[in-house]
């Protein structure tokens, strides 16, 4: 079996962020980039956002935001439950996390969508903490049906070492629920640079929260090291392989074990085949099992 540990859809009562706001660098209109150059593009844009993070590639990027702004929200737009369940069947991934973004993509919409197919999709829930009752919606949101929570810092401007997330901790754990949180990590160039960076908040979150399991999206993308630092220091923390090589995953196995690693794919912001190889090409039978399986029917309470 394989599961998916970050999937996302756009369902009727999403709306992408607007690129004039205060979550992207300043982008002109440009239309996405499938539909200047064909299908192609999107396995060309996958290769080198995997394999190309010099200082030079990250200036790159940022000249080439509004591109890449056009060619995500295309992707995240089209996204739907029968494209992911079409992937997931091409692929043969037979269970997936979905996530909820708050205010973009309502959890509850997600979790609507998911029910369709129940032991299949599983939803991760989210807030928006930028509403003054946010302490209440999060305190309601552990009421509802979901497997985990979903943060991302520059969308939801949401830094890691927010009071706003500790208050939101704290929450969780008076809950008494085990629920996964999952952390999108990164310097990716499309956005601002955050006031106080992942890699240096993303420490003392993980000690000062140490009843709680977090997983480091993305491993860290360009930054590897600093999720592979906090792993070895934190036993609470999981890294989720999406975007990175098979080279680094072999890494990341290496120094912290299989054990706490997990297999996603960012879906549809990135291909989940390519994804899937990627993992398959780093490791050896057993170590994809537990990655691609194991480690996330435990966070999920599957029991498989």
């Amino acid at each position: 079996m394989i599961i998916d540990f970050h999937c996302h859809i756009s369902t009727a009562d999403s709306k992408m962020p607007d690129p004039d706001g205060p979550y992207y660098r300043a982008l002109p209109a440009i239309k996405p980039v499938r539909q200047v150059f064909g299908p192609v593009a999107q396995e060309a844009v996958d290769a080198v956002a995997e394999a190309w993070r010099t200082p030079a590639a990250l200036k790159t990027y940022r000249n080439l935001s509004p591109m890449i702004y056009g060619e995500m929200s295309l992707r995240l737009e089209t996204a739907n439950i029968a494209g992911l369940l079409a992937d997931m069947a091409d692929n043969n991934v037979q269970k997936s996390v979905v996530v909820g973004l708050d205010p973009f993509v309502p959890t509850l919409s997600v979790l609507k969508a998911c029910a369709a197919v129940p032991g299949v999709l599983y939803t991760f829930g989210s807030v928006d903490s930028k509403q003054a009752d946010f302490l209440k919606r999060f305190d309601d949101l552990l009421t509802m049906h979901i497997y985990g929570i979903k943060f991302h810092s520059d969308l939801q401007e949401l830094p890691l070492d927010s009071p706003k997330l500790s208050e939101m901790m704290k929450v969780l754990i008076k809950s008494g629920r085990r629920l996964p949180v999952y952390l999108h990590t990164g310097n990716f160039p499309i956005y601002p640079p955050l006031e106080t960076p992942w890699d240096k908040a993303l420490p003392k979150l993980l000690g000062d929260f140490p009843e709680i399991t977090f997983v480091c999206g993305h491993a860290g993308w360009e930054n590897p090291d600093a999720a592979l630092r906090c792993a070895h220091l934190h036993p609470n923390l999981y890294l989720e392989t999406s975007w990175q090589p098979p080279a680094t995953i072999r890494r990341l196995c290496d120094e912290i074990g299989p054990e706490r690693l997990l297999f996603g794919s960012d879906y549809p912001l990135y291909s989940q085949r390519r994804a899937l190889r990627n993992v398959r090409r780093a490791l050896n039978d057993e170590e994809f099992g537990l990655v691609s399986c194991g480690n996330a029917a435990g966070l999920l309470g599957l029991g498989l």
